[in-house]
C-alpha cells in the first residue's frame, strides 16, 4: 500500500467536542403552578357540572328554572324595582327556608322575593286593603315582599306559607300602588342576595353550555400546548445529540480526484493480492 494510504488509515477518528445537551426536568415551582391550576379548574368545573345535574334534577319543581344548590340567576326584564334594581340587571337570588324570611319580615328587614307568578288559588285577603288587584303574569318575578303570613292549618308545600309582593316603582306595571302578587312556598323561587348586571352576566356566560366548554377546554388547552413544547424540546436535544455523535471524517480532506485515485490504488491491490496467492498456489 503506498504511503498516503498509510497514512489515511493511521490518521485519528475526529469526534466531536460539544457537550451534550441534557434533557431538563419540570422545575418544582413549575409543577406547583401546574397543580394548582388545574386543582383550581378541576374543582370549578365539577362544581359547574354538579350545579348543572342539580338544576336540571329540580327544575320540573322550579317552574323550569335552573336553580342550582338553591342559587339562581335572573335578569329583570322591567323598571318595577327602579331605583333599587334598575331594568336589565342580573341578580342572583338563594333558595332559604320560608321561616328564616318571615322572621326577617317580622323585624322589619326589607326583602326582595323572585317567584314564579301563575295563577294560583289562595284562600288570603291580605290586612291591607289597597292591595285590591293581584296580578298574574305566567313569567318569573321579583318583587318586595309586603307582607306576609304563616297558616298553623296548612302543611308545608301546601300554602302554609304565604307571600304578598309588589313592585316600588309607583310608575310602573305591577307597583305597590295598585297591584300585587300572592303566592305560597310552592311558587317561591330564591331570596335576591346580589344585583349586579357584570356579576350576573359573567354567571350566567359561565353556567351556560358554552361556559361549561369554555372552562373545560382552558386547562385542557393548556396541557395541549405544554405537551406539545415538551415534546418538540424533545425532538429538538435527540436531534442535536444525534449530530454529535462521533464520525468517521479520514476522507473528507480529500479532493474528489484523489478519492478516485484512491479508489483506484486500492483496486489494484485488491487485483495484485489475488494473482500472488492464485501463483503461490500453482507453485505448490
Amino acid at each position: 500500500m503506498s504511503e498516503e494510504n498509510l497514512m489515511i488509515e493511521q490518521q485519528p477518528e475526529m469526534v466531536s467536542t460539544k457537550p451534550k445537551r441534557v434533557k431538563r426536568p419540570k422545575s418544582k415551582a413549575r409543577k406547583i403552578i401546574e397543580w394548582i391550576f388545574f386543582g383550581i379548574f378541576a374543582v370549578f368545573a365539577i362544581f359547574i357540572l354538579a350545579g348543572n345535574i342539580s338544576g336540571a334534577i329540580h327544575k320540573k319543581e322550579n317552574y323550569g328554572q335552573s336553580i342550582r344548590f338553591g342559587i339562581g340567576s335572573f335578569v329583570i326584564l322591567t323598571s318595577s324595582m327602579e331605583p333599587d334594581i334598575p331594568k336589565d340587571s342580573a341578580i342572583l337570588t338563594y333558595k332559604e327556608s320560608c321561616d328564616t324570611i318571615f322572621a326577617r319580615y317580622q323585624s322589619g328587614v326589607t326583602q326582595d322575593i323572585t317567584f314564579a307568578n301563575v295563577a294560583v288559588s289562595v284562600d288570603y285577603t291580605p290586612t291591607n286593603p289597597q292591595y285590591t288587584i293581584p296580578v298574574v303574569a305566567n313569567r318569573v318575578m321579583t318583587h318586595r315582599l309586603v307582607e306576609m303570613a304563616v297558616r298553623d292549618d296548612h302543611a308545608f308545600g301546601n300554602g302554609r306559607f304565604v307571600f304578598i309582593t309588589a313592585g316600588i316603582n309607583p310608575n310602573e306595571y305591577g307597583s305597590e300602588k295598585n297591584q300585587y302578587q300572592i303566592f305560597t312556598e310552592k311558587e317561591y323561587l330564591g331570596t335576591v342576595k346580589l344585583a349586579n348586571t357584570a356579576l350576573g352576566k359573567v354567571f350566567n356566560f359561565i353556567v351556560s353550555p358554552i361556559g361549561l366548554i369554555l372552562v373545560l377546554l382552558v386547562p385542557a388547552a393548556y396541557l395541549i400546548v405544554a405537551s406539545s413544547i415538551d415534546i418538540f424540546r424533545a425532538l429538538k436535544t435527540s436531534e442535536e445529540e444525534n449530530s454529535e455523535l462521533p464520525t468517521d471524517n479520514r476522507l473528507e480532506h480529500l479532493s474528489e480526484s484523489e478519492r478516485e485515485k484512491l479508489k483506484k490504488e486500492l483496486l489494484d491491490e485488491m487485483i495484485n493480492s489475488k494473482r500472488k496467492e492464485k501463483e503461490d498456489g500453482h507453485q505448490d
